[in-house]
């Protein structure tokens, strides 16, 4: 105990309070104010905490201000100023000066007003009366002890500390002011502003100066004390640190809010209300200095602005906040990797982030995943090979998937399972890299729930609260085992379900962080860099699959994207509507639709594809003849029935002619019948069948039966006739030899059956 308070302890208990001994107290008499009758203070009156210094250095100042509320007039003899008027009369006088005096009980630097009084022109002097002194009014403060338990400093703070846990005879060191009245400004008859700067020290103390030792987090009471009486009290903390590294480092503080997607099938009143939620964002991110990280579904900001609902100013909110990049559509990542459909889940990602970039004006970040719905390793693996740094996951979702436990409301026993929320978690991914997981913290985000925020604010001030959060943080910090004690910490905080909260809270605990070291706030995105990982915890994995199986959608959607793109090349713009197609059935791949409702819309797309390539109508049979061996034309009627034209493959065939233009691409306009002339060379005479065939640019699928036509050649001339002919006396030469050949031999066989020739005779009988 320093010798300030000891000197006093006796006087002290007179009074029913320990009072503290500065400099100037040793100059007072102790003796009660001399006004007649003696006041004595009655009502009530509060301090309440409007600002403060937290961070304390070695020799630093401590300040603190206050509201004072009550019956200030009756307690403290505390009125607000008044401005009178003086009048002045014509009179023979003369000036008597009073030297100034000090105030019995005061400090000595404070003195009496000099005044000069008026004095009639006579001999007899003027009677005078003396204003009693104002009641003393002191300001005593006490420093303690660091605690190191957060159960001891809820009982320390706000309003009427708790004196069993620490009274004014436990204080390490004290200072009085022992005439407060100039660190009051009165506003009214019930509000002043109490300002107090508190110089400290360390050993050799001084009377004037707190003194401190020991860094930590150190209880500080106030008692506002009237003619020696207490008639109110207050608790805080202040951080003290010898040196600007001596303590913790600093924690990170970042914000996280999000909107469910609704999905494509989704009832309007569900998407009106994810728009509504969308627009109270915006106003929490308005009132808020801080950035706060969302995750704004693509198909929210386009609903909101397809119904004329998205505010005007919400580009210029979003310039300071962080949106995070979505899919276009709900897109389960760990369904796609399960069936190779990465591909379509990097499309829908740009495409979302497209349109928020053209809705929003902000570029959305990657560095941030919300992983809201369980995620498969490779799931997360693909994540993080598209630029995703760490996961943010809610507390359930990493029991669910992390730790494996479901339901994870009937966990009871999880709780050593559970990691430190305010430091990553790796995880191992399939391909030997990891990925870090940071879980949020709801559960202090709950203090940002309306209700909850009314009740807080109805038992502590706005800067109490921040006062109380930031010194338990802090107490957390030096309770952790000396080796863990300078590990980088930070809060990733958002309301229970991620959604809107009340801004009040938030904007105290900004104020306060932009005070003190201890805290500060930092966009989520660049957390990865700032805060360390703690020790994977046993058995800690992602699962191997998660989310709903899509083979089965997945074998028609690849039949319909084959009708897709062979479609889409009749079409003049077949590159701005195959693009469009393609998104359309990359969604399919998203959980968001149910199998029945993928079916259904794979069907329509079928039936549209269908009608496009049934805008074709072939020509009808014909004959026709060919003469001379020039190339000559055809004339083919093809008719397209849509009212946009179509881009078609014409291709011809025949065993006797040829078709120099080879496979013809023809664009037909719509609604009409195009005349197409086909150059025609024909090789041989004769009849023969030619084969019309009317084909998709791309794929050459037919689009018509084919159609079949006649042609007849009966006119070559020249050295085709030339050949022809010498080609038939030949094989006319051939057949007459080769008769008149089998002829003779068969009249050869006959005259030698006719006439048998002589020889031996024959052997005799035996």
């Amino acid at each position: 105990m320093s010798r300030s308070i000891a000197a006093v302890l006796v006087a002290a208990s007179f009074f029913g309070v320990t009072t503290i001994a500065s400099t100037a107290l040793a100059q007072d008499d102790g003796g009660p104010p001399s006004s007649e009758p003696p006041f004595v203070p009655s009502g009530t009156v509060e301090l309440e905490l409007i600002d403060q210094t937290f961070d304390l250095a070695r020799n630093g100042d401590i300040e603190l201000t206050y509201r004072v509320t009550g019956d200030l007039a009756t307690v403290a003899d505390l009125t607000p100023p008044t401005t009178t008027t003086t009048t002045t009369t014509t009179t023979t006088t003369t000036t008597t000066t009073v030297a100034p005096s000090t105030v019995p009980g005061s400090d000595p630097a404070v003195t009496t007003a000099t005044t000069t009084e008026p004095q009639p022109a006579t001999t007899e002097p003027a009677p005078t009366t003396t204003a009693p002194p104002p009641v003393p009014v002191k300001v005593q403060v006490l420093n303690y002890t660091a605690i190191e338990d957060t159960g001891d400093l809820a009982p320390l703070l706000g309003p009427d500390p708790s004196s069993r846990v620490y009274p004014n005879d436990e204080a390490f060191d004290g200072v009085e002011f022992v005439d407060a009245r100039s660190m009051i400004d009165v506003e009214d008859d019930n509000v002043a502003t109490l300002r107090i700067n508190v110089p400290t020290d360390v050993a050799p103390s001084v009377a004037e100066r707190l003194q401190f030792e020991t860094d930590g987090i150190h209880p500080i009471i106030v008692n506002l004390v009237v003619n020696d009486q207490q008639v109110a009290r207050h608790g805080t903390v202040v951080e003290r640190r010898s040196s600007s590294t001596s303590g913790p480092p600093t924690i990170d503080v970042s914000l996280m809010a999000a909107i469910d997607d609704p999905g494509p099938t989704a009832p309007d009143d569900e998407l009106a209300d994810a728009v509504d939620l969308l627009d109270e964002l915006l106003d929490v991110a308005a009132d808020i200095d801080a950035t706060i990280t969302f995750d704004i579904p693509p198909s929210v900001a386009t609903a909101a602005d397809l119904g004329g609902e998205l505010r005007g100013d919400a580009a210029t909110i979003l310039e300071n906040e962080e949106v995070l990049a979505a899919p276009s559509t709900p897109f389960d990542v760990s369904s796609a990797a399960a069936v190779d459909r990465v591909d379509a889940f990097e499309r829908q990602l740009r495409a979302g982030e497209d349109d928020i970039r053209a809705l929003l004006g902000v570029v959305p970040t990657r560095d941030v995943w919300l992983a809201s719905d369980p995620l498969s390793a490779e799931g997360a693996q693909v994540l993080r090979i598209l630029g995703v740094r760490y996961l943010a996951m809610p507390i359930d979702v990493y029991r669910a998937t992390v730790l494996n436990i479901d339901p994870p409301d009937a966990a009871d026993d999880d709780v050593d399972a559970l990691p430190d929320l305010d430091q990553f978690v790796e995880i191992d991914l399939p391909d030997g890299s990891t990925i870090p997981i940071l879980i949020i913290d709801e559960e202090f985000g709950s203090a940002f729930e309306t209700e909850r925020t009314t009740q807080i604010l109805t038992e502590q001030s706005p800067t109490e609260w921040a006062l109380e959060t930031v010194a338990t943080w802090r107490l957390e910090q030096y309770a952790a085992p000396f080796s863990e004690r300078q590990d980088r910490l930070s809060k990733l905080i958002a309301a229970p379900g991620l959604g809107a909260f009340d801004p009040s809270l938030i904007v105290a605990l900004e104020t306060f962080a932009a005070s003190t070291d201890a805290v500060r706030f930092a966009n989520a995105s660049v957390l990865a860099s700032l805060t360390d990982t703690q020790d994977q915890p046993a058995g800690a994995a992602l699962p191997d699959t998660a989310g709903p199986s899509l083979q089965a959608r997945l074998d028609r959607i690849a039949l319909v994207q084959a009708d897709l793109d062979d479609t889409a090349s009749m079409l003049t713009d077949g590159e701005e509507r195959r693009a469009e197609w393609s998104r359309r059935l990359d969604s399919f791949v998203s959980t968001a639709f149910s199998d029945d409702t993928v079916f259904a819309q794979l069907d329509e797309l079928s039936a549209e594809f269908a009608r496009l390539r049934s805008g074709v109508v072939p020509p009808d049979p014909f004959t026709f003849t060919l003469t001379g061996r020039e190339a000559q034309e055809i004339e083919l009627n093809i008719e397209n029935t849509l009212d946009e034209p179509l881009i078609i493959k014409l291709r011809l065939s025949s065993s006797r002619l040829s078709f120099p233009d080879g496979d013809m691409e023809l664009t037909l306009d719509a609604a009409t019948t195009t005349e197409v002339r086909v150059p025609v060379v024909a090789r041989s005479n004769g009849t023969s069948a030619v084969t019309v065939e009317i084909l998709t640019p791309q794929d050459e699928r037919p689009l018509i039966e084919p159609v079949r036509l006649t042609s007849r050649v009966n006119s070559l001339t020249g050295l085709g006739q030339v050949l022809t002919v010498g080609l038939v006396l030949m094989l006319a030469s051939w057949w007459i030899t080769s008769w008149l050949s089998k002829r003779r031999a068969r009249e050869s066989d006959s005259a030698e059956q006719a006439h048998p020739a002589s020889g031996p005779d024959p052997a005799p009988a035996e």
